[in-house]
């Protein structure tokens, strides 16, 4: 062996112990990196397997359309004590589910009362309430045959309210009410079937035909 060199079994050892140190440098150095590639990849992997529970729905808005259609309706209702209420007739009847509506074409109701009947009529109408009250609108007329007790009437106005129930009609609207010798034009009128009492919203225009009147 010539002098100044080192055996090779020295040689090999401090190359073993060198890369052994660079070896340790490298995995101190990228090992927490391994680790969290390891772990996002882990995650991952989970997230793909997992199964995804569907997407909540949101709840649907009521229907604004009528769940049933009839033509020529005829309905009758009843008080709670089984007495006649009224009857009522319709060209076509349509109901809503959303707050239980019932709409009118050609609206006809027969309002029965022991103190008389009353016939309301209109183009359109609503009944609410479970059926007790009813709104008028569009060539609105209310009248009454003549009894021994009280004179027929006859008015018309463009709304009216009507609770079937409590034989209670009135409006807001301009009315032209004829009754017997009167005929008055007022801005409104309530009328209840009990006792056929009238109340006529001011200003009112009357013209009461006396005898004399109807002679000339």
């Amino acid at each position: 062996m010539q002098p100044g060199l080192s055996p090779p079994s020295r040689v090999s050892a401090a190359v073993a112990e060198h890369w052994s140190i660079r070896l340790r440098d490298l995995l101190s150095t990228y090992l927490p990196l391994l680790l969290m590639l390891v772990l996002a990849a882990l995650t991952w992997w989970l997230v793909r397997i997992t199964p995804v529970p569907p997407a909540l729905r949101l709840a649907e808005p009521p229907s604004q359309s009528p769940d049933y259609v009839l033509s020529d309706v005829q309905l009758v209702r009843f008080r709670s004590d089984g007495s006649l209420m009224a009857r009522i007739r319709a060209r076509e009847l349509r109901h809503y589910p959303v707050g239980d509506r019932v709409e009118l074409d050609g609206a006809w109701v027969l309002a029965d009362h022991p103190d008389g009947a009353v016939l309301a009529q209109a183009e359109r109408a609503v009944l609410t309430e479970d059926g007790q009250r009813l709104g008028l609108q569009g060539d609105v007329r209310l009248s009454r045959e003549a009894s021994p007790s009280h004179a027929a009437f006859d008015a018309s106005t463009s709304v009216l309210d009507f609770a079937l129930q409590a034989g209670r009609a009135w409006t807001r609207e301009p009315v032209h009410w004829d009754q017997g010798d009167l005929r008055a034009q007022a801005a409104g009128f309530e009328y209840e079937q009990a006792g056929s009492r009238l109340q006529l919203q001011g200003p009112v225009k009357a013209q009461i035909n006396t005898a004399s009147q109807r002679g000339r």
